[in-house]
């Protein structure tokens, strides 16, 4: 799965933004308000990946987390995107 627009990633301090980029922009109208763990994800998805390697990644990036919280953070975001047509695969 991958992301099905180019998007670069703005760090606003505490918030992070995702805003289209190239002829996406045309495409994609608006930005996404993220979190900085959806942030991390977004970043992986600008290649064609699966959930299991994005969960290793976090994993190793906020070792305080179980994972079940991982699991739960990932699993929320990425049904969020692919309700919203953003994910292709």
């Amino acid at each position: 799965m991958k992301l099905k627009y180019s998007f670069t990633v703005m760090n606003m301090g505490d918030e992070f933004a995702a805003v289209p980029v190239g002829d996406d922009a045309a495409k994609f109208r608006g930005m996404l308000k993220l979190n900085k763990e959806s942030a991390d994800i977004l970043e992986f998805l600008k290649e064609d990946t699966d959930s299991a390697k994005i969960h290793e990644y976090l994993k190793g990036k906020y070792p305080d987390s179980t994972d079940d919280e991982i699991s739960q953070t990932l699993e929320k975001f990425l049904n969020t995107l692919s309700s919203e047509g953003l994910l292709i695969g």
